[in-house]
């Protein structure tokens, strides 16, 4: 089984938590890229040291790479501004803002029916 392609826009507290969290248990993801507003953010500089490739250009970085799935852990105002773009080039954006963009999903409960949404 092939691993999906990931990345995450965001590189403060949440966005360094869930690296090492797909480090951690690599099984179906491959974390293709770290992407942030600070060249000198301390999550950027931990995934340099994982080993990945980050970058300081934030959506447009995102958007340039070959993730299939984007974790945004941002800020509500920037996914807002960012989702439909990443929608745009068929990227699957998973909101962990406060945005409340998409629906409210609890996996085991409702999870199946939003598996085709966007965010």
């Amino acid at each position: 089984m092939s691993k999906v392609k990931v990345a995450i826009l965001g590189s403060g507290n949440i966005g360094t938590d869930l690296m090492y969290k797909i480090l951690k248990r690599p099984n179906n993801m491959e974390l293709c890229l770290v992407a942030g507003i600070d060249p000198e953010s301390d999550g950027l500089a931990r995934a340099r040291d994982a080993g990945i490739a980050t970058s300081a250009d934030s959506i447009e970085a995102i958007l340039e790479s070959e993730a299939k799935i984007v974790f945004d852990a941002t800020s509500a105002r920037a996914h807002k501004a960012s989702a439909p773009r990443m929608a745009e080039k068929g990227q699957f954006a998973i909101d962990l803002t406060p945005a409340a963009v998409g629906p409210y999903v609890v996996p085991p409960v409702n999870g199946e029916q939003h598996l085709q949404q966007q965010n």
